[in-house]
């Protein structure tokens, strides 16, 4: 709660310097005044602290200012993502979800998506 307050957010175990995240982050690019609009939350988490070093976010254009980042220690949140929506691969990242503070999930993304910003708006629209 002190991250993302009470209400909606995006949270995502990202896999730094991986294809498939490096395209959904540019995807979040293209959608960032949206996603500022919207005006709540986004947690990106990485697996571990080495992860994180490697991370350049000027890679990706210009991301939204509602991000916040975080490391995942003991892949913990990782695990309980991957439990809790039944995900087949467990260590194929990146695991996107947009979620709230009750812990309803709405939408869930794993692994190599095309327009994922575009999806995250369509789902974001409907709340």
């Amino acid at each position: 709660l002190a991250t993302t307050a009470r209400g909606d957010y995006i949270v995502a175990i990202l896999g730094v310097r991986q294809e498939p995240t490096n395209h959904a982050l540019r995807d979040i690019a293209a959608v960032k005044e949206k996603l500022e609009e919207w005006g709540r939350p986004m947690v990106l988490l990485f697996p571990d602290e080495a992860s994180y070093g490697k991370f350049d976010a000027h890679e990706f254009g210009e991301l939204p200012g509602t991000i916040s980042y975080g490391i995942d220690r003991s892949h913990a949140i990782q695990k309980e993502m991957v439990a809790a929506m039944k995900l087949a691969h467990a260590n194929t990242l990146p695991i996107f979800l947009i979620a709230d503070t009750f812990n309803r999930v709405v939408f869930v993304s794993q692994g190599y998506t095309i327009g994922l910003g575009e999806q995250l708006m369509q789902i974001i629209h409907k709340l």
